[in-house]
């Protein structure tokens, strides 16, 4: 199987108050870019963590959000074309009057491949407004790619719902902040194992204006073990290689700890061959069959 190579950039950005320090996190972006490509010109994805190109806590002023595609997206997404890479950013997006949280995942000929918006914001501090919907995209080596937003990761819900649509890596960009070391951990593990997938989580570090964030961007693999971790502080560049189509495979051939399976048939060991496919989960699964 092909290996999907990757590289996580876990920066210390500005919370941006001016478009010229919104230009400031472009540029430190871009050249993380050049040098992840130069270091390791065989790699298929770099990942940015949330809060990566304007900030975020508290809500910035207003002219600092900007639509998506916008002239800011865009050398973005042409640092994308020219150095041949599929990247994932994150953005405050300005539309309709509202701000959004949003990441997208760009592809290696510099077009979005996926835009999602954050359905869970950090509330009371987060205040930007709710996304509503969930997607995925097919990327390079297998790979199909789902989008949760940091405090998104920490509802069992959103992985499962990205799995069921198809999603072997779920990449989660965050600002994960002192003192959630702890669930830092075991969220990313758990949404791995519950799902039999990737977690490629990363994390921003340094002290913005209001929190800490920690680092530890973390890669995860299908049964929650530890593939990579950065350290607790400063910047860094993380280089892991995982399997995609090793997740499909196990999804349809492994007999045990198959949740995916399991949880739409159960007990197909008592009643063969397939199990029970009624639905016991009204509160957090009604209507699915």
């Amino acid at each position: 199987m092909d290996g999907l190579e990757v590289i996580m950039v876990q920066q210390d950005t500005l919370d941006c108050k001016t478009t010229e320090e919104v230009h400031q996190n472009i540029q430190a972006t871009l050249a993380w870019m050049d040098r992840a490509m130069a270091a390791y010109p065989e790699t298929d994805l770099i990942i940015f963590p949330e809060c990566g190109i304007q900030g975020g806590h508290p809500c910035p002023n207003a002219d600092v959000p900007f639509p998506i595609p916008g002239p800011q997206t865009k050398v973005l997404q042409e640092k994308c074309r020219e150095k041949k890479v599929w990247a994932e950013f994150n953005f405050l997006e300005q539309s309709d009057g509202r701000v959004y949280n949003t990441s997208v995942i760009v592809d290696d000929c510099g077009e979005i491949a996926l835009k999602y918006r954050k359905v869970n914001p950090f509330v009371p501090v987060e205040g930007n407004y709710p996304g509503s919907k969930f997607s995925v995209c097919k990327g390079p080596k297998g790979a199909v790619f789902g989008l949760m937003i940091c405090y998104d990761g920490d509802f069992p819900e959103v992985g499962r719902e990205l799995a069921y649509m198809g999603a072997n890596v779920l990449i989660r960009p965050t600002s994960y902040m002192d003192p959630y070391s702890i669930p830092w951990e075991f969220t990313n593990r758990a949404r791995a194992y519950e799902n039999t997938a990737y977690v490629l989580a990363c994390n921003r570090c340094g002290t913005g204006a209001l929190f800490t964030c920690f680092g530890n961007s973390v890669a995860v693999d299908y049964d929650g073990r530890v593939l990579a971790q950065a350290p607790a502080s400063g910047e860094w560049m993380m280089k892991v290689t995982i399997y995609p189509e090793l997740v499909d495979q196990i999804r349809k051939q492994r007999k045990t700890v198959n949740h995916l399976y399991n949880l739409k048939h159960r007990g197909y060991t008592a009643v063969s061959p397939s199990g029970l496919t009624d639905n016991p989960y009204p509160l957090t699964y009604g209507g699915w069959k």
